[in-house]
């Protein structure tokens, strides 16, 4: 191969790859102050909140929200979450209460799962706690209707899997 051609493949795999590398954007929890970092996919809809931030898939389907937590403060947040929820119509059914250990990227915690509805259907929600200092933990909000979480799989995969504790 020549130079010429070698210098024109080298071009074309780069700029085919700028795509892949702006497909998700890294958000710190919170912002100043970080205890954790999560990347969430850049066609999704990515909001900064005041301890976080929420994201909403492209298609509308799927609901997640990383928040910091003080743990001492845990029950009234999950609260809150709880109230958050059915301010947006979300309801959840109690008795498809779920509830286990979870450990993400060696953050441990509670996974609290339902099934329930809101105005477009059938919804699976899920509150998520992990401790991720001695004093400060995460609260993450999950909801979304079965078909959008099928169709979202990969990038809810991704999410989790980008979710660190900054150290």
């Amino acid at each position: 191969m020549s130079t010429k051609a070698l210098r024109l493949c080298l071009v074309a795999g780069f700029l085919a790859s700028l795509p892949l590398a702006a497909a998700a954007k890294s958000f710190t929890i919170p912002d100043p102050g970080a205890i954790a970092v999560v990347t969430l996919p850049d066609d999704w809809t990515n909001t900064e909140i005041a301890k976080g931030v929420e994201s909403t898939s492209d298609d509308d389907a799927v609901y997640v929200a990383v928040e910091v937590t003080d743990l001492k403060d845990v029950s009234k947040a999950v609260a809150d979450t709880i109230v958050w929820l059915k301010s947006k119509d979300v309801v959840i059914d109690q008795s498809t209460k779920k509830q286990g250990d979870i450990t993400i990227n060696g953050m441990t915690g509670v996974q609290v799962k339902w099934d329930g509805k809101d105005e477009d259907g059938p919804t699976h929600v899920s509150l998520t706690v992990l401790q991720v200092t001695d004093a400060k933990g995460l609260i993450l909000t999950y909801w979304a209707s079965p078909e959008g979480e099928k169709d979202n799989l990969k990038e809810l995969g991704s999410i989790i899997d980008s979710l660190k504790q900054v150290k």
